[in-house]
């Protein structure tokens, strides 16, 4: 192989190092430039969104005064002189406002706050927005146009409802000039051109120029980017003057304006140039510098590395090498490496004799170990065998005896403090048997050291031996010298069961007829025993106290379910005879307590939906929430939630806002459930929101997820509350009257059925008085969009009578109940109990029987089927048995269903519903409803 020297490997280092650096600069200036550029772009792209931004905020300011000033109530009264009054003192307040104008629904002037009031030769200056807002019934704004004096406006067009119908367009025409201010506020540089052109591409304000270019078209080149990039991008361009400029364009999707920002391109590309050359000159210099230096490193090691060479020649030749020192930290290693090679020589032999000695040492405490970590692998396998006590302590003592000692006990603590005898075990069954006994007459004190109840008590270990008979006058407890005796003591070695910072008792491993002693490695395997010991007791131990506390959860669940159903049951018996009472009383007409019937449907809906609220609650710890699955339109469930809470709402100033896609978007669901979910949100939100502040329901497609929105302008979430608002039971602080109201039950149960349908829900707040958005979002279903399911007609029930057998022991129930069937043409017999309801079939057969469930003495299931069972009643056509109660779970319902009934109602049942059920199961004509 040839040889080649040192200097001549650094020259080639150096070359190799150098060309690709040189590359690479290259490539890192042309990046840097591309960088510089693309900079340039995205900042005047972001100050150009940021202009438009701007003014979009000053047209929606107009657009904002244009709303408030379209509920003035002169609108309401056609009291135009009023309105037109009020409408100059606002034009009197914004200088940038040429005139507020009022239009009828026909393009008719009715109100022109430039001319006086009455005039009515004036004609709309840009009927196209007019035409656009007559059509959308939304705010808008239209292009720039000169009005009847000539000079050239904005129109900014809102829309006057009353009733849902379109009454006026109400329209204030703004000066350009103040478009002008907006750009002139941003601080643009005076070099930069700044444009601002309305929809149909005129200039309504330019930074440079503004009267002498006011209306005209962009530039050429604007316009070809302004077609080519759509509604924002960056391109070059020539400005009115021929300036080249690096122009960035942006367009409002309020407004359709479009805002261009053009900068000189001298100013991008001087910056880019500079830091061209300035990291260019950089990497030049270092490429230079570090050539140079290395030819001069090359040569300063060339001389000591041949001293080196000399000296490694000694060495083999058996001399001490003489080296000169070196001020190369690596070099001198080597040399002095080479001093210490010679030195080390000597020491060598001697050295591995040494280690000789030491690798049997080590390998006979090699062997020590592994049959120590095999008894501990042993004994954590037997250990966790089982999670009884009685087996653990059968394998400390199968451990323990006779591989360590020839006796092991264990004491316990027991769960009064007290220390139990829990094992005393030797290899031979008598010798085990003799020391039990031993052991349960014996007791040595806790301060005896060395004794069980010691160790126990100071949490301490204990090694003695012993040279009976002579050395047994050490012990001064006369029970511990008596078992010492007993056995031949030799040695004991005591260790407390400590376990997760508790002490459990203690184990003494003790040695006798075996004459064995206890060494340190004996100590330390016993003290890891005891360790792991302790473990698998406590562990025992956790295992009973974890099932007892099952057992007892399990019962308290069960009681809690028993209690919500009897809850249920005894809220809804009272309130089925007062919801009957206001049917009664909303049949005969009562005008003069109508507005005590609405307060107290009111409060009886409110009752009803607590009930159901907890019963769901139950349902859902439980699991027994069945959904029933099918393709529903989100529009749909809306509706119904809109429905659901209408009772509330429309006791509201500000009615909710609605905001739902044009076109169907499609889930798969339970819409009952679904329509709950946006109900209980909607309940929130109008239980803390004022009559007069803002709620608005908004349905949105992002992209496979649809999001529901409910979001007020209400109290708030305080920042604590907002990670805790979906558990169970959780409310915000309110005041002593709980005007709110509820349990905190209706945001758990939203979570739990959004869960259910593979969606989630959030809530956000910015703090308290801030208002709430809760937003629910739920997968779209693929396949094309179903149609809407017509809601059932309202049934009313034609009577053609029958005899009604009511049996409930609620005597108001039963008295209003009667009426009310009477009312409609029905025989009616009450019973107030099973055995009365059975007396009275000797005179009367009914064709239906409406039974309470919880009757004293003879409950329903046993009435009902001795009903099924009475002779009496065999000759006639069936029987039909309608179980109205209030216990309203899944399971009382099947219950009923299995057991004899044909329906079950659940008290308190709106008289219409019941009254269709009964037409249902005789077989009554049921008419629609117009």
């Amino acid at each position: 192989m040839r040889s080649v020297g040192l200097r001549r490997r650094f020259a080639v280092l150096v070359v190799a190092a150098i060309l690709p650096l040189a590359v690479m600069s290259g490539v890192g200036i042309y990046a840097l430039v591309q960088q510089q550029r693309e900079q340039a772009d995205r900042s005047s792209l972001e100050l150009a969104r940021a202009l438009g931004t701007a003014v979009d905020g000053e047209l929606r300011s107009t657009v904002a005064i244009l709303e408030g000033l379209a509920t003035a109530s002169s609108l309401d009264d056609a009291d135009m002189d009023e309105f037109y009054r009020v409408s100059q003192r606002v034009v009197a307040t914004r200088p940038q406002w040429r005139a507020i104008i009022l239009h009828d629904p026909s393009g008719k002037v009715v109100m022109h706050t430039g001319y006086p009031q009455g005039r009515a030769d004036l004609a709309i200056a840009e009927p196209g927005s007019f035409d656009q807002l007559v059509r959308s019934r939304q705010p808008l704004v239209g292009p720039m146009r000169r009005g009847q004096r000539g000079e050239q406006g904005i129109p900014v067009r809102v829309p006057v409802l009353r009733d849902g119908n379109l009454r006026y367009v109400l329209t204030a025409v703004m000066n350009p000039d103040a478009i002008v201010d907006v750009v002139s506020h941003q601080k643009v540089p005076d070099d930069w051109i700044v444009s601002v052109f309305d929809i149909k591409s005129a200039r309504v304000a330019r930074s440079r120029e503004h009267a002498k270019y006011l209306g005209g078209p962009p530039a050429p080149g604007l316009q070809r980017l302004m077609a080519a990039v759509g509604d924002e991008g960056v391109g070059p361009t020539y400005a009115l003057e021929s300036d080249a400029l690096l122009t960035a364009i942006s367009r409002s999707k309020f407004t359709g304006w479009t805002v261009a920002i053009g900068i000189p391109t001298a100013n991008v590309d001087s910056g880019v140039y500079r830091s061209a050359i300035a990291y260019g000159s950089g990497i030049l210099l270092s490429m230079l510098l570090g050539g140079v230096a290395a030819f001069a490193i090359a040569r300063s090691i060339n001389r000591p590395i041949g001293e080196l060479r000399r000296a490694a020649q000694a060495l083999g030749r058996g001399d001490m090498p003489a080296l000169t020192p070196s001020d190369i930290h690596e070099i001198q290693e080597v040399a002095d490496a080479l001093i210490v090679a010679g030195e080390q020589r000597s020491r060598d032999e001697a050295e591995r004799e040494r280690l000789l000695a030491a690798e049997r040492n080590a390998r006979g405490g090699a062997e020590h170990a592994r049959r120590r970590l095999e008894m501990l692998a042993s004994a954590g396998a037997v250990f966790s065998r089982s999670l009884q006590p009685h087996a653990t302590l059968e394998a400390i003592a199968s451990i323990v005896v006779p591989n360590i000692a020839d006796w092991c006990r264990v004491d316990l603590v027991d769960a009064e403090g007290k220390l139990q005898r829990a094992l005393t075990h030797h290899s031979d069954p008598q010798k085990t048997r003799f020391g039990q006994e031993l052991v349960q007459r014996l007791h040595a004190s806790s301060e005896t050291p060395g004794s069980m109840a010691w160790a126990v008590a100071t949490g301490r270990s204990h090694l003695a031996h012993f040279d009976p008979p002579n050395e047994f006058d050490r012990i001064r407890d006369r029970d511990l010298l008596t078992f010492a005796q007993a056995i031949g003591l030799r040695a004991y070695f005591i260790v407390p069961l400590v376990a997760r910072g508790r002490t459990l008792g203690a184990m003494a491993a003790l040695q006798s007829e075996s004459d064995r002693q206890f060494s340190e490695d004996d100590c330390a395997l016993l003290v890891e025993l005891a360790q792991r010991a302790a473990l698998a007791l406590d562990n025992a131990r956790l295992y009973a106290d974890a099932q007892s506390a099952r057992s007892q959860s399990e019962t308290a669940n069960r009681v809690k379910d028993e209690f919500l159903a009897m809850l249920g049951h005894e809220l809804r018996n009272p309130l089925a005879p007062i919801v009957t009472a206001l049917h009664l009383m909303a049949r005969r007409g009562a005008q003069e307590s109508a507005m005590e019937r609405r307060i107290i449907e009111r409060q009886v809906a409110h009752l009803m939906r607590l009930v159901d609220d907890l019963l769901d609650v139950s349902r859902i710890a439980r699991g027994k929430i069945q959904l029933s699955m099918e393709r529903v339109r989100i529009q749909s469930v809306a509706d119904r939630a809109l429905e659901l809470t209408q009772p509330m709402l429309e006791r509201r100033v500000l009615p909710v806002a609605v905001d739902l896609p044009k076109e169907p978007v499609v889930v798969n669901g339970d819409p009952v459930r679904l329509a709950q979910v946006v109900a209980n949100l909607l309940n929130n939100a109008a239980k803390f929101t004022p009559s007069d502040a803002r709620i608005a329901l908004s349905v949105r497609v992002d992209g496979d997820v649809v999001e529901i929105v409910v979001e007020d302008g209400g109290s708030g979430i305080a920042p604590d509350l907002l990670p805790r608002v979906f558990d169970l039971f959780t409310q915000g602080e309110q005041g002593m009257d709980r005007h709110a109201g509820g349990l905190g039950l209706g945001l758990a149960i939203v979570k739990t059925l959004v869960s259910m349908h593979g969606g989630t829900v959030s809530a956000a707040s910015e703090g308290i008085g801030r208002g709430a958005m809760f937003t629910v979002r739920l997968p779209i279903a693929q396949e094309a969009a179903a149609p809407d399911v017509a809601s059932a007609p309202t049934a009313s029930v034609d009577s053609h009578g029958g005899r009604i057998l009511l049996v409930d022991d609620n005597v108001d129930a039963a008295q209003l109940l009667e009426v009310v069937l009477v009312d409609a043409g029905y025989d009616v017999r009450v019973a107030h109990d099973g055995p009365s309801a059975l007396a009275s079939l000797d005179g009367f057969v009914p064709d239906l029987a409406l039974l309470d469930i919880g009757l004293p003495g003879m409950d329903g299931y046993e009435l009902a089927s001795r009903l099924r069972a009475d002779p009496r009643l065999r000759s006639m056509k069936p029987l039909r048995l309608v179980a109205l109660t209030g216990y309203g779970r899944e399971h009382d319902r099947a219950r009923a269903l299995a057991t004899h009934f044909d329906e079950h109602l659940v008290k308190p049942v709106a008289a219409d519903l019941l009254l269709s059920t009964m037409a249902a199961l005789l077989g009554s004509p049921v008419a629609v409803a117009k």
